[in-house]
């Protein structure tokens, strides 16, 4: 986004609304307001990300009205990654099937391959993020080897939900793993499967909306389905370019 023309067309209107018998806390007050009045038109228009953190003089998240009068600058950070972040644990929790409620709490966000565990707006530019699920079952929901309320592909629907949602992203979908922490019913990670697995045969056919069944169900010959194997896990991963604007 360019910054020089519209820079000098706020410093104007700025300087504009001054004058001498206006106090500094009244001045850092007008300044403020215009500074979001033009971040908020920004916005709407479509040209800026709705989550954004604000650096006022260089200090993460303080408030415009600290400014320095003389030279003092506001700058927002506007990060579509975190936009898209938010967007899409939103989107997977609403669209889990709910039974005992973990697999909907079982959502959470990695960022550059580390639990992310601040919020969602701090995420910082450029950054590779991951929401996936850390249920053992996630990845037979998601290949439709569980019967559930909803269809499944729940990770493969996101993705084209927020791709469509906020385009200045790439959202891809990708098996990884898990090397640490706990899922959301405490147990560790990552899932070491205990036999081998089971290919379900069931199948979800999206035009009638019904599950049907293609096969018995059978162990399946793949390697990375065999006991004491570390299970993957289907995650939604989100990546993305930065963008400033300062004023």
């Amino acid at each position: 986004m360019a910054r020089s023309a519209a820079g000098m067309a706020l410093r104007q209107q700025i300087s504009i609304m001054t004058t001498r018998a206006m106090t500094s806390p009244e001045i850092r007050a007008r300044v403020a307001d215009k500074c979001r009045e033009l971040r908020d038109a920004e916005i709407r228009a479509g040209r800026a990300s709705a989550v954004y953190q604000t650096r006022t003089d260089g200090h993460a998240n303080r408030p415009e009205e600290a400014v320095t009068l003389q030279n003092g600058r506001v700058t927002y950070i506007f990060s579509y990654i975190a936009q898209a972040a938010q967007a899409a644990l939103d989107w997977c929790r609403s669209h889990s099937p709910v039974r005992s409620g973990s697999y909907r709490d079982g959502w959470v966000v990695r960022v550059d391959g580390a639990l992310w565990t601040r919020q969602i707006a701090a995420i910082p530019p450029a950054s590779r993020v991951e929401v996936v699920n850390t249920m053992p079952y996630s990845r037979k929901i998601e290949v439709g080897g569980q019967r559930t309320s909803v269809p499944p592909g729940i990770v493969e629907a996101a993705r084209g939900a927020i791709q469509r949602q906020v385009p200045a992203i790439t959202a891809g979908v990708e098996y990884i793993r898990l090397t640490s922490g706990q899922d959301a019913r405490g147990g560790a990670l990552p899932y070491v499967l205990k036999a081998q697995g089971i290919a379900s045969g069931l199948s979800y056919d999206k035009k009638s909306r019904q599950w049907g069944r293609k096969h018995k169900a059978r162990k399946t010959r793949r390697a990375d389905r065999s006991a004491g194997q570390q299970m993957t896990y289907p995650a939604l991963v989100l990546t993305e370019g930065d963008t400033q604007w300062q004023r």
